[in-house]
């Protein structure tokens, strides 16, 4: 298992972000054990996620890891 964090300009909901990442998880086939918000502050949103496989967090960490 993998534990990633990634940091998010909070200007969309938390939950539209959430959203947009499990539609992304399930398209690409991705199980996660655990994907949730831990930290809001000054405008920026941190997520965690397991991952089951350490591909699959590099993959996660690709697609979102960049976004602002």
């Amino acid at each position: 298992m993998r534990s990633v964090e990634i940091t998010r300009a909070g200007d969309r909901a938390v939950a539209d972000q959430l959203t947009e990442m499990r539609r992304w998880l399930d398209r690409e086939g991705i199980r996660v054990s655990l994907l949730q918000a831990v930290r809001i502050l000054k405008g920026r949103v941190t997520f965690s996620a397991i991952f089951e496989q350490e591909m699959d967090a590099d993959r996660f960490l690709r697609a979102f890891g960049n976004l602002d």
